[in-house]
């Protein structure tokens, strides 16, 4: 097969050349006899269509004159144009004229013969038929093809000829799909810098629900929020994160958002979504922290006891329920030991855990604090 430049350089020699055809003639033979056969490409370009008029009459004389005459006959079967054919059968009859003077003749032919619409139909479908014709006059094909196996391809278990000569449009290798090839780019490093203040807090609270930020940025969340907490926070959505993850992540954060919301109703719901999630030691603490620094109305905090409670008796491995119940017996001694929690209205929940667990060190100490703390209550109302 001859190559993209090859075909190029055909095409020009087609576009620009001048004189008699029989001149043309000995020119092209003399250009590309050292280049590998560019017959075929006249042939595949006449079933194709792509040439002009000019072009096509000359490369049928090109053809005439070559070895691959014989493949004119599939020409000759399919094309409408009647000057072609007759042009066909003997072209040495005009080989002594130019190519524009054989278009003259061409048009005057053709003048003679005004075709119907009906033959004009055919004459399309003729068109179609011949850009179809891919092979090279298969009953009886020169024998210099038939011998030379460079350009018989096998496709699919079908034997092709010879291929379609390559579009101009499409080069020989796929540019469009190279990924190495990128222009240089210049990245605005600037972009990752927020200079808005309130998209920065807000930055700062997504990362706080994925890992520990930073003291600077604490510092800068406490700054922005320092001079009008609440509104700040109702306003610019900030009070619509996920606490649990707030207190695992961080604690302090999660503390300072609570002191943020108080005394508003917002600061109760964040007390009840603590009985709505996992007890760790992390929402024990925060709780104790709540505890020291506001006023919780003791209802509050029995339903939050009774939870913790329920939630270490449904820990079904041994090892995390035995570490949650000490946490847990810390967490209510501490309380106790600060009178910040009258045990009166738990005291029987209160004692059946610590004998249930007795097992465990520190509820055998939490029963006994529990039992003094009764007595003591029961001698100061006497």
């Amino acid at each position: 097969m001859i190559s993209q430049s090859e075909v190029e350089s055909i095409n020009k020699f087609l576009l620009e050349s001048t004189g008699t055809l029989e001149n043309i003639q000995k020119m092209f033979v003399k250009k590309f006899e050292s280049e590998p056969n560019p017959y075929p490409y006249f042939y595949q370009g006449l079933c194709d269509n792509i040439f002009t008029k000019g072009q096509r009459l000359l490369s049928i004389y090109l053809l005439y004159n070559s070895e691959l005459k014989s493949c004119l006959q599939d020409i000759y079967i399919f094309t409408q144009n009647d000057f072609e054919k007759k042009f066909i059968l003997d072209p040495q009859i005009y080989a002594g004229i130019t190519i524009k003077t054989l278009l003259e003749e061409q048009d005057k032919f053709t003048s003679n013969e005004k075709p119907s619409l009906k033959d004009q139909s055919q004459n399309q479908i003729s068109q179609n038929k011949i850009r179809n014709c891919v092979s090279i006059n298969n009953n009886n094909p020169p024998q210099k093809f038939r011998n030379n196996s460079t350009l018989i391809q096998q496709q699919n278990g079908f034997e092709i000829d010879y291929f379609r000569p390559i579009p101009i449009t499409i080069q020989n290798k796929f540019d469009w799909i190279d990924l190495h090839e990128v222009s240089d780019n210049i990245w605005d490093y600037s972009l990752s810098i927020n200079s808005d203040k309130l998209s920065q807090i807000k930055e700062i609270m997504s990362k706080a629900h994925m890992e520990q930020i930073t003291e600077q940025e604490f510092q800068q969340f406490q700054e922005y929020l320092k001079k009008d907490n609440y509104n700040l926070l109702k306003n610019n959505g900030l009070i619509n994160f996920n606490l649990s993850e707030i207190i695992e992540k961080n604690l302090n954060l999660a503390f300072f958002l609570f002191s943020k919301s108080f005394p508003n109703p917002e600061f109760f719901d964040l007390i009840d979504s603590l009985v709505q999630i996992d007890v760790t030691p992390n929402g024990l603490e925060i709780m104790c922290m709540i505890v020291q620094q506001f006023h919780i109305p003791q209802e509050y905090l029995n339903y939050y006891i009774n939870y913790c409670i329920q939630f270490c008796q449904n820990i079904k491995e041994k090892g995390s329920q035995v570490r949650m119940i000490k946490y847990l017996t810390i967490f209510l001694k501490h309380l106790i030991n600060k009178k910040m929690y009258k045990t009166s209205d738990l005291v029987t929940e209160l004692q059946a855990f610590s004998i249930e667990f007795s097992n465990i060190g520190e509820t055998s100490s939490l029963f006994k604090l529990i039992k003094s703390d009764k007595s003591d209550k029961s001698d100061t109302s006497q």
